[in-house]
């Protein structure tokens, strides 16, 4: 078995480390169109304002994916999931 979460929020962090609780070796791979690591989303607003600085936006460390041992697939788009196959494919052709 293997975990797949698609998109790079607060809410994947929580599965994340919930999923790890209970077990520390199941695969998790994290899939998201955006290019960066999780961010808080609240902060955009005050970071184009110039009031937060970039390295404040982080909603774990720059290592959280590595920790937990989580594949991150960044700047990736899912177009298809198929549960019956349990598969994703994705913008590139993976």
């Amino acid at each position: 078995m293997s975990y797949v979460i698609i998109g790079n929020s607060v809410a994947a962090v929580g599965a994340i480390e919930a999923i790890r609780k209970v077990d520390k070796e199941i695969r998790i791979t994290v899939i998201s169109d955006e290019p960066y690591s999780v961010y808080s989303r609240p902060l955009i607003s005050e970071y184009l304002a110039g009031q937060v600085k970039e390295d404040m936006m982080g909603y774990r460390d720059p290592g959280f994916y590595e920790k937990n041992g989580v594949t991150a697939m960044l700047g990736k788009r899912v177009t298809a999931i198929d549960p019956a196959k349990k598969s994703v494919k994705l913008d590139n052709g993976e």
